[in-house]
């Protein structure tokens, strides 16, 4: 297949895959936490929550594990900023194992198919920055090193 819009065929290109921006409410779930405790997104109203959907079977989900770990050690005292990580559909038993093995301290909540549908998750792992108002700010699918620094990056802007 030949493109004979050049400017097309790559604009198109970095619109599927660069990290999309996405305004909009954020669907307020209710998950259960690895304890059993129910959580609600709304929980975290006033602050910013950074969520993180992945799965232990998934490689750049487990490449991302540490820079995920790192933004919740850099906000765990900041009463502004959270960090959520969302498993996939796992079971409780899978995820606590895996939890444990890479040394894992923010809270996990346990997926469903509804919360994944809801925030268009269509891959994995999908992060996104949810503002104090409630309100996605942003919306990365895909991880690569370095995509850390956008994420700082747009959490201190929100933050302000």
């Amino acid at each position: 297949m030949r493109f004979k819009n050049k400017f097309f065929f790559i604009s198109a290109l970095f619109f599927v895959f660069a990290p999309a921006a996405y305004c909009g409410g954020a669907y307020d779930f209710m998950l259960k936490d690895m304890s059993g405790n129910t959580v609600k997104l709304s929980d975290y109203k006033g602050k910013v929550v950074f969520l993180d959907f992945w799965a232990s079977w998934c490689p750049p989900c487990r490449d991302s594990i540490p820079a995920v770990k790192d933004l919740h050690k850099k906000h765990s005292l900041d009463s502004k900023a959270a960090v959520l990580g969302v498993n996939a559909g796992e079971k409780h038993g899978t995820v606590d194992k895996f939890l444990k093995k890479q040394g894992i301290d923010y809270t996990v909540l346990l997926g469903d198919n509804e919360t994944l549908q809801k925030y268009n998750v269509n891959g994995i792992p999908a992060f996104f920055i949810i503002g104090k108002d409630g309100n996605i700010a942003k919306k990365y699918t895909g991880y690569y090193r370095g995509l850390e620094k956008e994420w700082d990056k747009e959490i201190e802007l929100l933050l302000k």
